[in-house]
């Protein structure tokens, strides 16, 4: 009678063990199509359109934002007397926004490139890829809306 009760006890841990692993599996064995069809659910949201369209437009923005710095340290330079110490500040403030914006423009291409998520979003007016010149010297300033 004792023997009845454990072995009933253990089959029921059995099962419900093979029920666990049973639901696990199915999940492991679904998790790419589930994983996919959450990336699609999530990627064509409202919020993740909007603020990947924002995103672009904002980044090229930065870029300008950049180029304008450029013009006033290049402006300030010149007014300087080489070799002092403001005029090798100014020199440096130019040559860590020049860094800056070879970063920006180089972040806003590649992220231009991703047309499975933001690619997808950037507005038409919007360039593919901005040229990466060293401004001022070659190259004119960047353009974020086709005209």
């Amino acid at each position: 009678m004792i023997w009845k009760i454990v072995l009933g006890v253990l089959g029921v841990f059995l099962v419900m063990w093979l029920v666990v692993i049973g639901i696990w599996g199915f999940g492991v064995a679904t998790a790419g199509l589930y994983g996919r069809g959450e990336a699609i659910k999530q990627i064509q949201s409202d919020n993740f359109r909007i603020g990947a369209y924002q995103y672009f437009f904002n980044q090229c923005a930065s870029i300008q934002g950049l180029e304008g710095k450029i013009d006033e340290l290049t402006i300030q330079l010149s007014l300087l007397e080489p070799g002092t110490r403001s005029y090798d500040y100014t020199l440096c403030s130019l040559t860590g926004v020049k860094g800056f914006r070879h970063e920006a423009i180089a972040k806003y291409n590649q992220d231009a490139l991703k047309d499975y998520t933001e690619g997808q979003f950037r507005d038409s007016d919007l360039p593919y890829q901005l040229k990466d010149s060293n401004y001022p010297n070659k190259g004119g300033k960047t353009q974020c809306a086709c005209e």
